[in-house]
């Protein structure tokens, strides 16, 4: 039994997250001026969504960007995104269970593909999700 089975097939189903080890948060959720970086607040972030599963759409985090975009929901990175800080082993065990998350919607309007290009390791990653179907 996979935890797909256990969770409908649905990768934000509680535990999911747990259940293929990529729990944690980051320490800073918006703009860090001490590394110049952004957290996941404003990129990569997981996002709030309605009943449905649909993505809410809102003021950004910290009104980062002025246009609305994929509302933070305070947990962190995406689970893709989680996936792709950890290496390319972790992606394909993620999109095995879960090939929806191909396009995994983040904040910031980011994809998997997008997160790919913020770190070395995950640059690794590139050619795994172009060949799964990344768009």
């Amino acid at each position: 039994s996979t935890p797909a089975d256990n969770c409908c097939n649905d990768p934000y189903s509680p535990g999911v997250a747990e259940a293929y080890g990529l729990i944690g948060n980051s320490s800073v959720d918006g703009f860090d001026e001490a590394s110049d970086s952004v957290g996941p607040g404003i990129y990569g972030g997981s996002v709030q969504r309605d009943i449905n599963g649909d993505i809410l759409i809102g003021t950004q985090y910290e009104n980062h960007n002025h246009v609305p975009g994929p509302l933070y929901d305070g947990s962190g990175y995406s689970l893709m995104g989680r996936a792709i800080h950890i290496g390319r082993e972790k992606v394909n065990e993620l999109l095995e269970d879960y090939p929806q998350l191909i396009e995994e919607v983040s904040t910031g309007g980011a994809r998997p593909l997008h997160i790919c290009g913020m770190s070395e390791r995950g640059q690794h990653c590139t050619q795994i999700l172009i060949d799964a179907g990344a768009d």
